[in-house]
């Protein structure tokens, strides 16, 4: 079997990248190592406005809730309110991935599914599964936060991980308000969040980079009274990557850790990401040229003037608040308590 591009990963980035590089009328494969598309869910599926505008033909049954505030929880409970000026949406997350996979399949991609990508010979453009080899001219890794692609192709993904655990649970909450807790005794590193379904369902959750279940447990039990088993679990890789390109290779969405580091929301960067890697794909298709000098001048340095200063922006914040103890976030929110709530609210939350 011979393409013009194989996709590595069933998700978001490569169902997207996949959709459109096919679009232009190229062959395109789908290599998914797994038999259903949307499983397992990863994703806590909180996205901004901005989905619409990405997707405008999007399913109005793929969004479950709409939210319009946050309120943050300092570690000893001290709170404040933002207020969001356009929609924030709850979504199901499996019904996006399968909507971006139909997308896909009706411009003509060919899906592999229960197939996992083991190894790629560059130099002969051959991609070496578990059931059987795929040539192409150029191989994308859309394969998550701890890429097969980029292990295989030498592409160095970045040190910094955190895990994620999230249960649905049922219970009494506020239907159109997040909830986003601090602090190293609530979640090291990273927040925990209560985000609903419905004034009688949310999804709760948190991620760290140390102990996760004990932190979960432990939240459950001080926010909702009782542990409910995770039903959503995940890894999450941040940081600028050096290089996200090599010979025949470009990586797209979690493998390329564009993701937005102070939450860790993916998709929306993975949408933006994926246009502009169909439009590489498109140009070093119709130039032949597959060399990874090209392939960074046209995907790599794009994406990056589109994303890199946000991520770089995010990974600031993200380490500020990682490195100070509970009592300075508590003096912290409570100075932006006082002062700083109406000048957080004009941040954009894709770009903060």
């Amino acid at each position: 079997m011979e393409f013009d591009v194989l996709v590595v990963g069933a998700s978001v980035a490569g169902c997207r990248t996949a959709e459109l590089i096919a679009s232009r009328g190229y062959r395109v494969a789908i290599v998914e190592e797994h038999e259903k598309i949307g499983f397992p869910s990863k994703c806590t599926g909180l996205v901004s406005w901005r989905l619409k505008e990405l997707l405008p033909e999007l399913p109005e049954d793929i969004i479950v809730n709409v939210v319009e505030k946050a309120k943050f929880f300092s570690p000893f409970g001290i709170s404040f309110v933002l207020e969001s000026k356009k929609p924030v949406y709850v979504i199901n997350r499996k019904k996006l991935d399968w909507y971006l996979f139909s997308c896909a399949l009706e411009k003509g991609c060919k899906p592999f599914l229960s197939r996992r990508f083991i190894q790629f010979e560059k130099e002969k453009g051959i991609a070496v599964t578990t059931r059987g080899n795929i040539k192409t001219k150029l191989l994308i890794g859309a394969d998550g936060a701890n890429s097969t692609v980029a292990k295989v192709t030498s592409i160095k993904q970045p040190s910094k991980i955190l895990f994620g655990l999230q249960s649905t649970i049922k219970g009494n909450f506020e239907e159109d308000c997040v909830e986003l807790w601090f602090g190293q005794k609530i979640a090291p590193n990273f927040f925990a969040w209560v985000v609903p379904e419905s004034y009688a369902t949310a999804r709760v959750g948190l991620a760290t980079n140390k102990n996760p279940m004990y932190f979960f447990k432990r939240f459950l039990k001080n926010r909702v009274g009782k542990f409910v088993k995770p039903d959503t679990a995940g890894m999450l890789r941040f940081g600028l990557m050096k290089e996200t390109v090599g010979e025949r290779v470009m990586l797209v969405g979690d493998a390329a850790c564009q993701l937005k580091p102070f939450s860790g929301g993916g998709i929306i960067y993975a949408l933006i990401a994926s246009e502009v890697c169909a439009k590489a794909c498109w140009k070093a298709l119709e130039i032949e040229k597959y060399d990874k000098s090209s392939l960074k001048k046209i995907y790599e340095n794009v994406w990056k003037e589109k994303l890199g200063r946000a991520i770089k922006t995010g990974m600031m914040y993200r380490k500020i608040l990682s490195n100070l103890p509970d009592w300075q976030l508590d003096l912290l929110f409570a100075t932006i308590k006082t002062f700083g709530r109406k000048f957080l609210e004009g941040f954009d939350m894709d770009f903060l």
